[in-house]
């Protein structure tokens, strides 16, 4: 009984040691899988930092799959899933994997400090900034129909298939894959492989 006493105390001790950002690194996830979500994806045209305008199927023309990834700067959560989603892009882009990223909720200093912390290789564009209202956003809309129940939603991942988006008008898509969370590396990888070697199949 002793033994076991003093092991619980040395685990105690160890733990009290060790950095919080490790400790938080192990509980602060937020992982969601990926499922089939019917929602009207809207075409957008939203300004980047520097103003320019990114438009959605513009910027996505002869691409294999999309992802459209809405994340808040601040947000530790998009802080650990732009890594994932950076690491992917990077591997991926060649073979037609392009994705765009939408901040929400965040001052335009927040997304600056975001991009020159992260790097991200993919663009990013602006719907809405801090005195936006969380309801006015069309990544709330989504949210709402992805039965995503968390209060501020941040990251929240749509993934579009090639074969589903729209060839003109104001809806993008119909049919597309939502992860209302980090995405889990391993999952959205084998999604991505998958896909890009199933349009290949289908053009040849």
């Amino acid at each position: 009984m002793k033994l076991r006493s003093k092991t619980i105390c040395l685990l105690m001790l160890g733990l009290s040691l060790m950095p919080l950002t490790a400790i938080h690194a192990e509980i602060e996830h937020q992982y969601a899988s990926l499922k089939e979500t019917k929602l009207k994806l809207k075409d957008f045209s939203f300004p980047m930092l520097d103003g320019q305008p990114i438009n959605l199927r513009t910027a996505t023309h002869n691409k294999r799959l999309v992802l459209v990834h809405y994340f808040a700067a601040w947000c530790h959560n998009s802080n650990y899933d732009v890594v994932t989603i950076n690491k992917l892009y990077r591997q991926y882009k060649d073979q037609g994997f392009e994705v765009i990223g939408v901040c929400e909720y965040s001052s335009a200093q927040e997304l600056r400090e975001f991009i020159a912390e992260h790097k991200p290789a993919y663009p990013i564009c602006i719907e809405g900034d801090d005195k936006t209202a969380r309801t006015a956003s069309t990544h709330y809309d989504y949210r709402r129909k992805a039965k995503d129940e968390r209060k501020y939603g941040t990251p929240f991942n749509i993934l579009i298939r090639a074969a589903n988006i729209e060839a003109k008008g104001d809806t993008f898509a119909k049919l597309v894959y939502t992860a209302a969370g980090e995405l889990i590396e391993e999952e959205a990888e084998k999604f991505i492989k998958q896909e890009l070697q199933a349009d290949t199949n289908l053009k040849q």
